[in-house]
């Protein structure tokens, strides 16, 4: 065997390389305690658990789970994810946390009494406090203006600014004297929702006197908006009245409408997360919120998702959105297989039935060496001809559904003759090395040679029809082959002849005497001229 035989039959035997298809950097998302995180202060213990696609991750870091279960004014954490492409990924978060109610340090009234340490005109009391770490959002203050005594004293507290409130503190006792009865009124509870009332409410008026002392008050149920007002009469006749303003919306509001943040990603579906946002209108205490969540699954043909609009006095109204069509999850590539003859390559695969299209795109192009599409279509194989021998081509197999949602695999070809001595169309003038590519699984291998222009029968060799005589079937056991000048085949002697000869070669599986052959690796053929 010459040594370009042999460097030949080495470039054949070569193994297919496959590339796996490259991984994308993913979205993180985080969670606080099973939900969203808040950028506010929390007064429990808070769970912080990131979360990642683990699609071709490599490294995270950052990213355990921690829980935050001492007061901080901020603790934070990046969680980084890297992937087997070299791109990254990263989120972070801070918690603010505190537990601890502040302190109130004191209080004091807003000026000095007016005589003799009497007061005898209201009077303001500030109380104030301290706390370690999200710092003193308020402190109880107060005007003092009656009733009159001799040993007034004051309750108040302080709240931090993650809401945290202390123990009511007292203060005092002041003197106060302003002759006339003092009159307070009182509502019978407090506000349903953020300081409104959305149904009746009853009120009472209290009072009292340092003199003569209080005869009557009077009381009622209120159900409307405005304030109410109240009086009280001394024993001597003297008479103070009081009032209270009142917030009050018994009326729920109305959603106006239900909007998607945007258009469907494809054909009508959706196939990320979309928000749906609830819209209202109130003519009474005004919108306090709206249902605004994410849709994220599961996937559906047609699916709805249901709201509220609640007004500032804690009415509410339900609603439905517009339905829509949600799918996350692309289409699967299978079974791919490849295959590759001289300048040509053929790719298999099998596609899920939720796929629409199939597109290949090949590096280098079909233009040059940019990659380029070269199929557009739904079938389960694609024959690419017109290649170059010996050049790698990069084929990248992307299966669409009809959501947008792609899946996509990658697998690499060489193409080269199966049948590659002679070359195709060679001249020889001695007897030529028959070689052709090595099949696995093969355990020999049948030769047939045909005389071309021998004979005008046509034979059928697989699915071809050839024209001439058989003049030689072998069984080697090794990918080649050396012809001679002279050999017997059906009893008869044959000699190599000037002429034009066609060969095609089957692998055989198993034992000779099975007589079980693979599918056609090739045909070639070779002119023989005298010397």
């Amino acid at each position: 065997m010459s040594w370009r035989h042999l460097f030949a039959l080495l470039l054949v035997c070569l193994p297919l390389l496959v590339f796996a298809p490259s991984a994308s950097a993913a979205p993180i998302s985080v969670a606080c305690n099973g939900g969203g995180c808040s950028t506010g202060w929390y007064k429990v213990s808070v769970t912080v658990a990131f979360s990642w696609d683990p699609t071709g991750v490599t490294q995270t870091q950052g990213c355990d789970t921690n829980t935050v279960s001492s007061d901080t004014s901020g603790w934070s954490r990046t969680c980084v994810v890297s992937y087997t492409n070299g791109s990254s990924a990263q989120l972070g978060v801070t918690i603010k946390k505190d537990a601890t109610p502040p302190t109130v340090t004191g209080a004091s009234p807003s000026r000095g009494p007016d005589a003799n340490g009497w007061y005898n005109h209201p009077v303001g009391i500030t109380f104030n406090g301290s706390d370690a770490t999200s710092g003193v959002a308020s402190c109880t203050s107060t005007t003092y203006g009656g009733p009159d005594s001799a040993s007034a004293s004051f309750a108040g507290s302080c709240t931090d600014n993650a809401g945290n409130a202390s123990g009511q503190t007292s203060f005092g006792p002041i003197k106060y004297d302003a002759t006339r009865p003092s009159v307070s009124v009182s509502l019978s509870r407090g506000p349903d929702s953020n300081g409104w009332y959305n149904h009746p409410v009853d009120f009472h008026a209290t009072g009292s006197d340092n003199l003569s002392g209080i005869a009557s008050c009077n009381s009622g149920t209120f159900g409307g908006g405005g304030s109410v007002a109240a009086g009280c009469t001394d024993n001597a006749g003297n008479t103070s009245s009081g009032s209270v303003g009142i917030n009050y919306d018994s009326s729920a509001p109305t959603i106006n409408s239900v909007t998607l943040d945007r258009a469907p990603d494809s054909n009508g579906w959706y196939n990320h997360p979309v928000r749906v946002t609830f819209h209202g209108s109130d003519g009474g205490s005004g919108i306090d919120s709206c249902t605004d969540v994410s849709y994220s699954g599961p996937d559906t043909g047609g699916t709805t998702v249901n709201g509220t609009c609640t007004d500032k006095a804690g009415n509410r109204t339900s609603g439905t959105s517009p339905s829509f069509k949600y799918d996350s999850t692309p289409p699967k590539i299978t079974n791919v297989g490849v295959d590759w003859d001289d300048g040509s390559a053929t790719l298999t695969w099998t596609a899920s039935a939720d796929t629409k299209s199939i597109e290949i795109d090949r590096a280098p192009g079909p233009n040059g060496p940019d990659p380029g599409a070269v199929y557009t279509g739904l079938a389960s194989s694609f024959e690419d001809k017109g290649l170059t021998n010996k050049v790698k081509y990069v084929y990248t197999i992307n299966a669409f559904d009809e959501a947008g949602n792609k899946a996509t695999d990658s697998v690499t070809i060489i193409p080269a003759a199966k049948l590659y001595s002679p070359a195709r169309g060679a001249t020889v003038t001695s007897p030529p090395l028959l070689g052709w590519r090595k099949v696995s699984g093969a355990s020999y291998y049948n030769l047939q040679v045909y005389l071309v222009g021998a004979s005008k029968a046509l034979r059928r060799v697989a699915s071809l029809s050839v024209s001439g005589r058989k003049v030689l079937s072998a069984w080697p056991v090794q990918p080649h082959y050396r012809m001679k000048k002279s050999w017997t085949y059906k009893g008869r002697t044959r000699k190599l002849l000037v002429g034009h000869y066609r060969w095609f070669v089957y692998p055989g599986i198993g034992k000779r005497s099975a007589n079980k052959y693979g599918p056609l690796i090739g045909q070639s053929d070779f002119y023989v001229k005298k010397r």
